[in-house]
């Protein structure tokens, strides 16, 4: 899936905040759709004094088709100023209307095709890779495990629970022990 700039009006936005710069992106995947709107502003107290006038107009003017798109909005602030953490933390965590991300102290103002790579990997993931690697087969961790479980009473009385549970207990820790053993 990749993000790319799309022509959509945004006059509703650029009409309200003219000193703002508002662009739009969208996921080429249309069973996974992602839409984005990207505002930049000059400094942080534009952010923090106008991030809920424009996620309130979004809400207004957008409504795209399809039920999951609509989970699947997002408006992201550039800035080249760092903003206070404590707002960083309130607007990227409030849940109304559309999931907020705000990419701060960046060294200049970035244009579009740097902002649709920081939005692919903030949104998408693309910068995150897989690395192979030998995994314990079925077998090997079913025969560690088999020491753990081996004569465990299986009746009901408060003993043999005990035991059961001091057995599960010491399969807890051989798994967090040997999580990322091979690897």
């Amino acid at each position: 899936m990749k993000l790319s700039n799309k022509d959509h009006d945004l006059t509703f936005l650029n009409s309200e905040f003219e000193n703002l710069k508002f662009e739009f992106f969208v996921s080429d995947d249309p069973y996974r759709y992602l839409s984005c709107f990207a505002c930049w502003c000059s400094s942080a107290e534009e952010i923090v004094s106008n991030w809920r006038a424009i996620q309130n107009l979004i809400s207004v003017h957008y409504q795209p088709n399809g039920n999951l798109a609509r989970w699947n909005i997002y408006l992201a602030f550039f800035c080249t100023e760092s903003i206070p953490i404590l707002d960083k933390y309130v607007i990227q965590n409030d849940k109304y209307a559309v999931r907020k991300v705000i990419l701060d102290d960046q060294k200049e103002i970035i244009d579009i095709e740097e902002a649709n790579s920081l939005l692919s990997s903030q949104l998408l993931g693309t910068d995150l890779k897989l690395k192979k690697h030998e995994a314990y087969s079925e077998h090997e961790i079913f025969l560690n495990i088999a020491e753990y479980v081996k004569g465990a009473p299986l009746d009901s009385t408060n003993e043999s629970r005990n035991i059961r549970a001091e057995m599960i207990n010491k399969i807890i820790e051989f798994l967090s022990a040997n999580e990322n053993q091979k690897g």
